[in-house]
């Protein structure tokens, strides 16, 4: 075959034809993700575990002490109640941001420049990311959910889902903060740095500790931290109250913070590609 045979029969190849459909996503891709995520002693232990632990340490003294005038005994909202929800939020939050983080040790054994020199579409590949910490993240509201009560920690159905809910769908936030730092540190700085900072994070926005038993500076300063709308919403709903104003902006501000940064480490990273 001549030369300019060659030429012609590659000039009437379709590019597009070489592109995987959905641009490369499948069930198939994220299955094999979520296996590999569920392999991970450690995610299980910090987002189905200890929650459950923590639950059982600080909710179960608190489960006779009501928050109303109502006794708990008459039909009154156990103190328990904000308590079991909170570590429902904390566990959806670590698998969020534990799945985002875990891009850090792809990094480091090479499979993330694997895939980025296949057809797969990056924004496809965040995307399967997000999902297997929704899914993760919804696994242990439900469990957490389910194990308080049956220790006998009630609220109002309506009440229960709208939290569980509101608990899985906001802490989707702190996926894009684990990305960012998957991406902006390598795989044994990654949890090195988030570690400690979650459970900081956690206690300021009132997921550990009652905001109102806190000194009003703190109230005042926890507004601001990145935890405070999701734990708001969250108990607020799960008690039956109107959410402070605030706490949709603060989850939305952060959530384009933590994104924008995810989105500038991301490109940072495959330049070096």
């Amino acid at each position: 075959m001549t030369t300019a045979a060659t030429l012609a029969r590659l000039d009437a190849i379709d590019p597009s034809a070489r592109r995987p459909a959905n641009g490369g996503f499948s069930w198939t891709f994220l299955s094999v993700e979520l296996k590999r995520l569920f392999r991970n002693s450690t995610v299980i232990v910090f987002t189905l575990i200890f929650p459950i632990v923590m639950l059982v340490l600080i909710g179960i003294p608190n489960k006779d002490q009501a928050i109303t005038d109502v006794p708990v005994a008459q039909g009154g909202l156990s103190a328990a109640v904000p308590i079991m929800i909170s570590m429902a939020v904390y566990g959806a939050m670590m698998a969020s941001t534990m799945t985002g983080v875990s891009v850090a040790a792809e990094r480091t054994q090479g499979w993330s420049r694997q895939l980025r020199l296949t057809p797969l579409n990056p924004v496809v590949y965040i995307l399967v990311k997000v999902l297997c910490g929704l899914v993760l993240g919804g696994i242990a509201v439900v469990v957490t959910l389910i194990i308080g009560t049956s220790l006998g920690i009630t609220a109002p159905l309506g009440n229960l889902l709208l939290a569980g809910v509101l608990a899985w769908l906001s802490s989707l936030m702190m996926t894009s903060l684990g990305l960012a730092v998957g991406y902006a540190f390598p795989a044994q700085n990654a949890m090195r740095y988030l570690g400690p900072i979650l459970p900081i994070l956690s206690f300021m926005g009132g997921l550990f500790y009652p905001l109102y038993l806190m000194p009003e500076g703190l109230q005042i300063a926890a507004k601001f931290t990145p935890v405070w709308g999701i734990a708001d919403l969250s108990q607020s709903a799960i008690i039956g109250v109107a959410p402070d104003p605030w706490a949709i902006p603060n989850l939305l501000i952060w959530f384009v913070l933590f994104t924008g940064f995810a989105v500038m480490m991301f490109r940072r990273d495959t330049k070096r590609v």
